[in-house]
């Protein structure tokens, strides 16, 4: 060894140090020495075969290794290759995949002839299954999420999804958008939106069910509707749900609305109750009435009966008969029951009894058997007294009416969103524990270039300092991403915790602002004068919110070209604090707005492609500031720039 050029003796000793896996070649059929990563990273079978040629040991596992070692030798360039794939034989188990990033490269004497190998390895097939796993959970995350959207955009019923406390409209399926005479509703207010159900107490029930997160069932509710521009609002009626909608966390995050439009039915159901009513109030032209009342129950979609005082059926329309494979006779009476499901039966009984006694409108569901499915089918039923002059009720006039569609359609949606829910969980969990796998690499390539920059292991040029100092970089931005997903991570698992109080929003800016000034200057960008007023205090986390400012200044400073400006502007509005980043940059398209939120979609517009990462800065950003009670929002222009608004609650002293 004391004959060997320093080259060779420093790489020998590099070997037996490194804790990475190397390994020291004289040619394409000699090994000259192997460290303990290497031993590893071979597995099991192949260290006890070191005595044969190396070359031989890895054509096992590679065949063409050798066709490196002559190519090198004939004067090519030093191998790099990344994530190669291998097939390995393991200590704790069967032969199986494993990936390795490796370099070969010639040591050379100080005449520039070769005199050995070195091969530098890095196994890396936990990061590449995890890799993989990753793609493959964000899929099926995302194919959960594309097909909750599908069944929801062509259910017959109409659904929309609004969000926030200002309940703005995320997602509207097609029998919503014609439900509200097709208007252009997403990103806006049911407020705005919809102006014309301000005074009709559709919002402040909004409002109850995201404070409570109570489910509110409206059935055959009236409501004003402006189906066309210019004309006067109609009457329809609805039956509908709201149902509160929440994150991992268990913070509401908005509701969910779906539900029928009933208005044909209602309407033909109350001339039904009309022309009955115009029968037994008076016997001039009582038959006519009667006609008219029997023709009307055969036409509408909807089951149609009468009881007596004491809840005795005494009519039912043939069409309803037909429904249950029966005639009248069969059913009028009691033996209606015999139609009713089971299990359905005391709690719809105890229900009639109540409102026999009471006199006050019968309404129940129920399941009725379906002679034409063959099955039970959910039924709402509704009956109301008909009264003489005195008050005495004379007899009950009801309808069933079939929802079965609107039933199922309500379980899918809870079965969908809770199938939804529990693949984001399990993304959140796999990337959560991907991201600690990787910080363990990224510390040891830190702590490595480290040691190298500082003379650790021999003298260090000056192109070497520089290149130290890219792979430092590169590191840290790795690291940064890393960062990213783990906070993505924790968000989507619930695991974020806030302490909420009052902060004092002048001194959370002033100090975000003192961090970013040194890249400011390093940009040539330019920040516009802005005022704070004094004493302005929001209820918040004070970490959260300056990470959040720190996302919304970076993402300007990045898509800002150099001697533009960045501008704030801090201002109340009502009960909250509004605060305003603005960019001169190059802006986002209009349709790419709402997308830009979603987490790992970034919209197309860098000035530097390495600028770009991994698309979860304001997918984080707006989730931290609704779970505050807040919300995060856009506004911007191609070519001309982008305004994003944090509005965080007001602090109520």
């Amino acid at each position: 060894m004391e004959q060997w050029p320093d080259s060779l003796r420093t790489a020998v000793r590099t070997a037996i140090e490194c804790p990475f896996p190397i390994n020291l070649w004289c040619g394409p059929d000699k090994l000259l020495i192997y460290n303990d990563g290497y031993i590893h990273a071979l597995g099991a079978k192949h260290p006890r075969a070191l005595a044969r040629p190396g070359a031989e040991v890895w054509r096992e596992i590679w065949p063409d290794i050798a066709a490196m070692f002559e190519s090198i030798a004939a004067g090519g360039p030093a191998v790099y290759q990344e994530n190669a794939r291998f097939v390995m034989e393991r200590s704790d188990g069967p032969p199986g995949e494993a990936y390795f990033t490796f370099s070969l490269s010639p040591v050379r004497d100080e005449n520039g002839a070769i005199v050995a190998f070195l091969n530098v390895v890095t196994e890396t097939t936990r990061r590449v299954t995890a890799e993989r796993n990753a793609i493959e959970a964000r899929a099926q995350a995302e194919n959960a999420e594309r097909y909750l959207r599908d069944i929801f955009a062509q259910a017959p019923a109409f659904m929309a999804v609004v969000r926030g406390k200002d309940h703005v409209f995320d997602f509207a399926n097609d029998e919503y958008i014609r439900l509200i005479g097709h208007r252009d509703i997403i990103g806006k207010s049911v407020y705005d939106a919809i102006p014309e159900v301000r005074d009709q107490g559709f919002i402040e029930l909004l409002d109850r069910v995201f404070e409570t997160g109570e489910t509110f069932v409206g059935r055959e509710t009236p409501i004003m509707l402006q189906r066309t521009a210019g004309s006067p609002p109609e009457e329809a009626f609805l039956d509908f749900i709201y149902q509160p909608l929440s994150d991992a966390s268990g913070t509401r995050i908005g509701i969910v609305a779906h539900g029928s439009d009933v208005t044909e039915n209602v309407r033909a159901r109350k001339e039904i109750e009309r022309l009955w009513h115009e029968s037994e109030a008076t016997r001039v032209g009582a038959e006519e009435s009667e006609a008219r009342y029997r023709f009307l129950a055969e036409a509408i979609p909807v089951q149609v009966w009468t009881a007596t005082p004491d809840g005795a059926l005494d009519y039912v329309s043939d069409r309803t008969a037909r429904y249950f494979g029966k005639t009248a006779q069969e059913v009028v009476g009691e033996q209606w029951l015999s139609v009713l499901h089971p299990d359905d039966l005391e709690q719809s009984l105890e229900r009639w009894r109540a409102s026999l006694e009471s006199g006050q409108t019968y309404e129940n569901e129920f399941r009725l058997w379906s002679a034409e499915h063959q099955t039970y089918r959910w039924h709402l039923a509704r009956a109301v007294p008909q009264r003489d002059e005195n008050g005495k009720i004379i007899r009950w006039f009801g309808t069933n009416t079939d929802i079965e569609e609107s039933k199922r359609t309500e379980e899918e949606l809870k079965r969908l969103t809770h199938e939804a829910t529990e693949a984001n969980h399990a993304k959140s969990a796999f990337l959560a524990a991907m991201s600690h796998e990787l910080r363990t690499p990224l510390n040891a390539i830190g702590g490595y270039a480290q040691l190298i920059e500082m003379g650790v292991r021999g003298p260090v040029t000056e192109e070497q300092k520089v290149d130290l100092l890219k792979i430092q970089r590169s590191k840290n931005h790795l690291d940064a991403l890393v960062s990213d997903v783990l906070n993505f991570a924790k968000l989507g698992s619930g695991r974020i915790e806030y302490r909420i109080g009052p902060v004092d929003v002048q001194r959370v800016v002033h100090g975000v602002l003192e961090m970013i000034m040194p890249q400011l200057a390093e940009k040539h960008l330019h920040l516009a004068p802005f005022s704070t007023p004094r004493g302005l205090t929001v209820t918040a986390d004070e970490d959260k919110l300056r990470q959040i400012l720190l996302n919304l200044l970076a993402n300007a400073m990045k898509f800002t070209p150099a001697e533009g400006t960045i501008s704030l502007c801090i201002a109340t509005r009502d009960h909250q604090v509004a605060i305003d980043v603005s960019d001169t940059g190059i802006g986002i398209p209009r349709d790419q707005w709402d997308r830009i939120f979603e987490p790992f979609v970034q919209a197309k517009r860098a000035l530097n492609p390495s600028d770009q990462g991994v698309g979860l800065g304001l997918a984080i950003s707006r989730q931290l500031a609704r779970a505050m009670g807040g919300e995060l929002t856009v506004a911007s222009e191609v070519g001309k720039g982008s305004t994003f608004t944090v509005t965080l609650p007001r602090f109520a002293s």
